[in-house]
């Protein structure tokens, strides 16, 4: 009997498909919530023959890992599984930078990547948002939603390409939380973006230079859909702040994901491509 909390290796995986071709397909994903999404929409198309794991399921090498100049992370190791079984299962990733930059990664038929930057921004929507902050009473209720998605816009999209600037410029900077440059009065929320920078690089001028020159080339040429230009995390961050909302993120994100409405959803390229799963 298998040990549950033991990661099958990717050879135990092609074996076993091997002596069994007609198992079902597996989808592997980045995290729980990814997981509890994409199992909800399998059960909502009524899918039975395809199921929902997560990565850190599977050990892979790191050495294969980076060999292909992915990083050691949730991300990659879904990217790199792709590349080593393609005919048995689906990976599933966050776009995250790639509209950006062309990704220099194997992108094989089996990967699926969402059609925004993360899987949260299929929740980012004027609909979604009042929806979800209805239950918060009058005091957080926003007198026009159009303006307070452009309101959060404006936040998010400055914190996704100082990511970038630092995914690109200095990988190994430690995260500071940007929740303490926020400001909110009267329903209107402020990011002190300046001030963000300066501490989250120790005031050093030189390296907010480089930050700076990087951001204003990007956005010289930035994608017209602001959902490709913002991290979940940082999404669900901000609504947390916004609402006062203390609790786990996950937990949160979760809640987000019960606004979805089945039918919008299989309208999306990427949930298209998963419904074919079935074919």
């Amino acid at each position: 009997m298998r040990d549950e909390g033991r990661r099958s290796t990717v050879q135990e995986i092609l074996v076993k498909y091997k002596r069994e071709p007609e198992l079902e397909k597996t989808i592997y994903v980045e995290g729980t919530t990814d997981k509890a999404l994409i199992k909800w929409f399998l059960k909502q198309a009524k899918i039975t023959n395809v199921i929902v794991n997560e990565i850190n399921t599977i050990s892979i090498e790191t050495s294969k890992i980076l060999e292909l100049g992915l990083d050691n992370n949730a991300r990659g190791r879904v990217i790199t599984l792709t590349t080593l079984i393609d005919d048995f299962i689906i990976g599933i990733i966050d776009s995250d930078f790639d509209f950006l930059e062309e990704p220099n990664y194997p992108h094989n038929t089996n990967l699926f990547k969402t059609d925004y930057a993360c899987m949260e921004m299929y929740c980012f929507n004027e609909e979604i948002l009042e929806k979800l902050i209805l239950g918060y009473g009058d005091s957080k209720q926003p007198k026009n939603f159009v303006e307070f998605q452009l309101m959060l816009s404006g936040i998010l999209t400055e914190l996704f390409l100082i990511r970038y600037a630092k995914d690109t410029i200095q990988k190994d900077l430690k995260k500071i939380n940007f929740e303490k440059y926020l400001k909110l009065k009267s329903k209107n929320l402020t990011f002190d973006r300046d001030k963000y920078l300066s501490s989250y690089l120790s005031n050093k001028s030189e390296i907010i230079d480089k930050f700076n020159t990087c951001i204003t080339h990007l956005k010289s040429n930035l994608p017209t859909n602001v959902k490709k230009l913002i991290n979940g995390h940082d999404f669900v961050t901000l609504i947390q702040f916004y609402l006062g909302i203390k609790q786990g993120k996950e937990v949160f994100e979760k809640s987000l994901y019960t606004s979805l409405e089945f039918d919008k959803l299989k309208e999306e390229e990427m949930f298209q491509k998963i419904l074919l799963t079935n074919c």
